[in-house]
């Protein structure tokens, strides 16, 4: 483990709005940055706005203002947003800056150097209207390969398929087109150009690739085969017009916006350094012997730029190379591509002027991100699952409780550990103990969804003594044993806020104020505390609030359930295993079937994270589980006279993942909890070890 830890996240472009894509990726860095904070790690976490490039040139002239003006805005624009959110910048500069250009000039001299640049004519399209070269974004026609019209000039939408903006059928300049000039035809023009020769690093870069924790498995292999063949070289100039850093020697040639962004976190990292006091290094993080950890977060659209352009421009300069790059997967919406013409977009401002918490959707977002680079879906009615049946009715709810009660008890002071009480209270240790080491594992990993169901079960114990020991009763009998049982549950509740913290930082500040101690604070300090103003820290999300949300989605979204977009399994078949099972019906064994029709039934581990009653339904239960997918699932389950829902909040239980999607009361059902007839409760779950992971087979 090195000494300190740099940690980045890709830099958001100054040419639009932040949207909700944006905030998985910055809540994703957050989250690690801040559980790393926590277990006493040197760490700096920094960003920057992505100032240059092509689309900013032109979009500032279109809107009548210098380039840098048109930046500072966003800049300005983009800091406001990412604080709503609770994102922990200790730098967010910009690549527009004196100490950027100075760090891009000294790294491509020393590709130079090193034999990496080439300078070579190559022929470009050209717009004679508008005097300039037309870079691939602003070059549209038909592709070359499958023949789909009106495509980028640089790869097909329809086909996937890649090429030169000199192959498309029948090109015209985008900007002309905009402009209302119609379908202008851009001519051929030769222009000198300067190139980095990627393949002289390639052997390198197959090393750096291949050394253990430096990328995900999913990744490893898309790059194990971009290295199968020679690298291309990478053109990593512009001419002019063009907003950005002239190439030294040149009067109208500028370095590519994807030469200096990256090289923003180096920039950046050293305004962030000079900036202290004393002063700090930055070749404490990059020098190329620095005793540091880099560790870059990026979707999986710029993972070429991140794992072969960027460390051998760092190997050539000897600065220091990544020592992680973790990719996430792209969010959908409501089972669709995020997109404007769609009317699966909004912005992050958006969500915030609709009223909406931003510490909801950063507790969607962490407990859907895993290790693995997959998608995760923002089904409304998943959010509303979320929010309600874990963060608020589990972990919300044991604080409140407990709280509560000592307030109104016990003039909200605490009570130290009863002797006859010592084993509860070093079993709640140990368990606090563990969920705490296993929850930091994940955290550290990269996996806050692993971290976030380990909390959960330590919150669901917390509640299960508060049902069990039901202190409201015990109050009169015997308050000195009333007393400790709450100061338990508030011991539980402060230890599930504190491994929370990473993910809901508001909510575990709340936690703190009210217990009246810092979150750290061993219990022998804060039972000499006093419980302050007690009040709900987690507003419960209503359907007004997920149809603010859905109104700006041309799909109408569902208030509750599952995504449409998602198939379900069918609540009615749920419902009726669960009713014959609670009536005691032992119909004769059906006849034998064969090892291929039990091999079509798939039986998965899946974990409870949260549950609730369905109003005018009394024999159902709407359970969102866990089943290691990337969202989880709604299921309905007619059990609802046999648990309450907090009792199934943790467990891990059977399932049947494989059933066809069906509706009841209007809420899609994904899947069939399996449950045994008889018994105490007269139906009982079919639970599994909670060490199981979720998705398991069973088999």
């Amino acid at each position: 483990m090195a000494l300190r830890t740099l940690v980045t996240m890709a830099l958001p472009y100054a040419n639009g709005n932040l949207h909700l894509g944006h905030m998985v990726e910055a809540v994703q860095t957050d989250v690690y940055v801040r559980a790393l904070k926590a277990a006493g790690r040197d760490v700096i976490y920094i960003c920057a706005v992505d100032a240059h490039g092509t689309p900013i040139e032109v979009n500032a002239a279109k809107a009548g203002v210098p380039p840098a003006q048109f930046v500072a805005r966003f800049h300005d624009e983009f800091r406001r947003d990412y604080a709503a959110f609770q994102i922990g910048f200790d730098e967010f500069y910009t690549t527009h800056s004196p100490e950027n250009e100075r760090h891009v000039q000294a790294i491509f001299e020393a590709l130079r150097a090193d034999g990496g640049i080439d300078e070579r004519d190559v022929e470009q399209l050209y717009c004679e209207i508008d005097k300039r070269f037309l870079p691939d974004r602003f070059v549209r026609g038909t592709c070359p390969k499958c023949g789909a019209p009106d495509q980028y000039g640089d790869a097909c939408e329809r086909c996937g398929s890649t090429y030169e903006p000199t192959d498309l059928i029948g090109p015209y300049c985008a900007l002309c087109k905009d402009a209302g000039r119609g379908n202008v035809t851009p001519v051929r023009r030769t222009s000198t150009h300067y190139f980095v020769r990627l393949s002289k690093y390639q052997e390198f870069l197959r090393g750096w690739t291949s050394a253990p924790g430096r990328l995900q498995a999913e990744v490893k292999r898309s790059i194990d085969g971009w290295l199968s063949e020679p690298l291309k070289d990478w053109d990593i100039s512009r001419d002019a017009p063009y907003f950005g850093f002239r190439i030294p020697g040149e009067e109208a040639k500028y370095f590519y916006v994807w030469v200096d962004a990256p090289i923003g976190y180096l920039s950046s990292t050293e305004h962030w350094a000079n900036r202290q006091v004393p002063p700090r290094d930055v070749w404490d993080w990059w020098g190329a012997g620095a005793d540091s950890d880099i560790v870059h977060f990026i979707g999986k659209d710029i993972v070429y730029f991140h794992t072969l352009f960027w460390p051998a421009m760092l190997h050539a300069a000897k600065r220091r190379e990544p020592a992680h790059v973790h990719v996430h997967g792209m969010l959908t919406v409501e089972g669709a591509k995020m997109s404007k013409s769609r009317g699966t977009f909004i912005n992050a401002r958006e969500y915030l002027d609709a009223g909406l918490d931003p510490s909801w959707l950063r507790y969607f977002y962490a407990s859907n991100l895993g290790e693995s680079p997959s998608d995760i879906d923002l089904s409304l009615g998943e959010l509303k699952n979320r929010v309600n049946g874990e963060l608020l009715a589990n972990v919300g709810n044991l604080a409140n409780r407990a709280l509560s009660l000592l307030k109104k008890n016990f003039d909200g002071r605490y009570r130290g550990w009863l002797p006859e009480l010592s084993a509860k209270a070093k079993e709640v240790e140990e368990q606090i103990a563990t969920t705490g080491a296993l929850a930091a594992r994940a955290y550290a990993a990269v996996d806050s969804r692993e971290a976030i169901q380990r909390i959960l079960m330590l919150s669901s114990l917390g509640n299960a003594l508060l049902q069990e020991s039901q202190p409201w009763k015990l109050v009169k009998d015997d308050p000195a044993r009333a007393q400790q049982y709450l100061t338990l549950a508030v011991h539980i509740a402060r230890a599930c806020a504190r491994l929370l913290a990473p993910v809901v930082p508001l909510y575990a500040a709340g936690v703190a104020e009210q217990t009246g101690k810092p979150l750290e604070a061993k219990p022998e300090t804060w039972l000499r505390a006093q419980v302050g103003e007690v009040k709900p820290l987690v507003r419960r999300m209503e359907d007004a609030d997920v149809e603010k949300l859905a109104s700006r989605f041309a799909a109408d979204a569902p208030a509750g359930g599952s995504s449409p977009g998602t198939a379900g399994a069918s609540p009615a078949r749920t419902a009726g295993a669960a009713e014959a099972g609670a009536a005691g019906d032992r119909a004769a064994q059906k006849g034998e079937i064969g090892k291929d029709q039990f091999d079509a039934v798939d039986l998965r581990a899946g974990r409870i994270v949260a549950a609730e009653r369905i109003p005018k339904a009394d024999k159902l239960l709407k359970l969102t589980v866990d089943l290691g997918e990337a969202a989880p699932r709604t299921i309905l389950s007619g059990i609802a006279k046999q648990y309450a829902p907090e009792e199934l909040v943790g467990k891990t239980v059977a399932v049947v993942a494989n059933l066809a999607a069906k509706e009841l009361r209007g809420i899609s059902s994904h899947g069939m909890i399996l449950a045994a007839g008889g018994g105490a409760r007269g139906l009982t779950v079919v639970e599994l070890a909670s060490d199981v992971a979720p998705g398991s087979r069973v088999t």
